[in-house]
């Protein structure tokens, strides 16, 4: 069985970041020594980290992004709606996906873009307001703007 372990963000300032994923996320910081760059690494769950690093890389990608199955979406939403986080551009607006899980997307402060799920069991606790929010779809999901 393969598992990911770890995915790595490039960002340009590691304490910025580190407290964007610990404040909204709960991830925990795990000590590491020795990086020869400004990085931090983060416990997701028992199984999981994200992992910061700060390099001359280029600008970020406009679509790449990894998605985290959060707890209480709606908690999540109106929180990131109301820090003006949220963002439509690269997917379009919000959607249920077949599983019955909603989906959002937003980017952290390096501009890394974040997919965040509901879990599909939880469907039927996420607050109806959300579905009249203009960031909701309403349509089978499409980046082509071709329903499929």
């Amino acid at each position: 069985m393969h598992r990911l372990q770890h995915v790595t963000l490039i960002v340009d300032d590691i304490d910025v970041a580190t407290d964007f994923y610990v404040r909204h996320f709960d991830f925990e910081v795990i000590e590491v020594k020795g990086l020869d760059y400004p990085g931090a690494f983060l416990r997701i769950n028992d199984f999981d980290q994200l992992h910061l690093a700060v390099m001359p890389d280029g600008p970020t990608t406009f679509r790449g992004h990894f998605c985290l199955r959060i707890d209480n979406f709606s908690e999540q939403f109106f929180k990131f709606q109301r820090l003006e986080l949220l963002d439509l551009k690269p997917w379009g607006k919000m959607r249920e996906l077949p599983n019955g899980s909603v989906q959002m997307y937003v980017r952290d402060p390096a501009g890394n873009l974040v997919e965040l799920t509901s879990h599909p069991e939880d469907r039927a606790d996420i607050d109806p307001t959300i579905f009249n929010q203009p960031e909701w779809g309403g349509a089978p999901y499409s980046y082509t703007g071709k329903a499929g």
